[in-house]
């Protein structure tokens, strides 16, 4: 959980952290409401946005 609060106050890049196994620790919570769960959720949508912008930039570059 360092690693995803480190990733949204923007302390490490988004390439530093796992897709895989962030999506596996959201599975893995039974309450959707839970702080945690909500973290996750937060830090899995921001890294999806970033690598969209990285293939955005690549495509216009085609």
């Amino acid at each position: 959980m360092q690693q995803i609060e480190d990733f949204l106050q923007e302390k490490i890049s988004f390439r530093d952290l796992d897709v895989d196994q962030l999506v596996e620790l959201t599975l893995q919570h039974q309450n959707p409401h839970s702080h945690e769960y909500t973290l996750l959720e937060l830090t899995l949508n921001q890294l999806l946005s970033k690598y969209l912008e990285v293939a955005k930039t690549y495509v216009e570059k085609l």
